[in-house]
C-alpha cells in the first residue's frame, strides 16, 4: 500500500512520476489542456509525492502566495481515491504552512471537490470561476 509523503523538488527523479500522474488525472481524465498543466510555478514549487513501490500514486505542490501558501495540482491515482491519500496530502500542506509561518493556505478547488476541502477547514471565498473548462471556487484555510 502507499507509503509516506515525500517532499521533492522539480529536479528529483520522482518529479517525472508526479508529472505523469498529473497528466493522467488532469489532461486525460479531466481534459485540461496539456500546455497549461505544467506552468512557470512548477520549477520553484515544493512538491510532495506518495509512492506505492516506485510509482507515484498521489501528488501536490505548494507555492508562495503573498504571506500565504497556495496548494495546487492535487492528484490521486483513480483507483486509490477515497483511501485517504488526498486527506493525508492536505494535512501535510497544513503542517508545512504552520511550520513556515504562513498566514493561510489558499487553493482553487474544483467545485465537486469543495466538500472534501471543507472537512479540512477550508472555506469558500469569492465567486465561482472557470479554470480549464471546470467550475472552481477559491478556498482558504486561515492558519493564524
Amino acid at each position: 500500500m502507499a507509503g509516506e509523503i515525500l517532499p521533492i523538488r522539480s529536479d528529483s527523479p520522482l518529479y517525472v512520476g508526479a508529472l505523469r500522474l498529473r497528466y493522467e488525472v488532469f489532461v486525460v481524465e479531466q481534459a485540461v489542456p496539456a500546455d497549461i498543466e505544467v506552468d512557470e510555478l512548477d520549477e520553484g514549487a515544493q512538491h510532495f509525492v506518495v509512492l506505492d513501490g516506485d510509482e507515484v500514486v498521489a501528488t501536490m505542490r505548494i507555492v508562495p502566495y503573498g504571506d500565504a501558501l497556495k496548494v495546487g495540482r492535487v492528484a490521486v491515482r483513480k483507483d486509490l481515491r477515497g483511501t485517504g491519500l488526498g486527506r493525508r496530502l492536505l494535512e501535510e500542506a497544513i503542517r508545512v504552512a504552520a511550520a513556515q509561518g504562513a498566514r493561510a493556505l489558499v487553493l482553487n478547488a474544483q467545485v465537486a471537490a469543495a466538500p472534501f476541502y471543507r472537512k479540512l477547514g477550508f472555506v469558500e471565498e469569492g465567486p465561482l470561476f472557470d479554470e480549464a473548462g471546470i467550475p472552481h471556487t477559491r478556498m482558504v484555510r486561515r492558519m493564524i
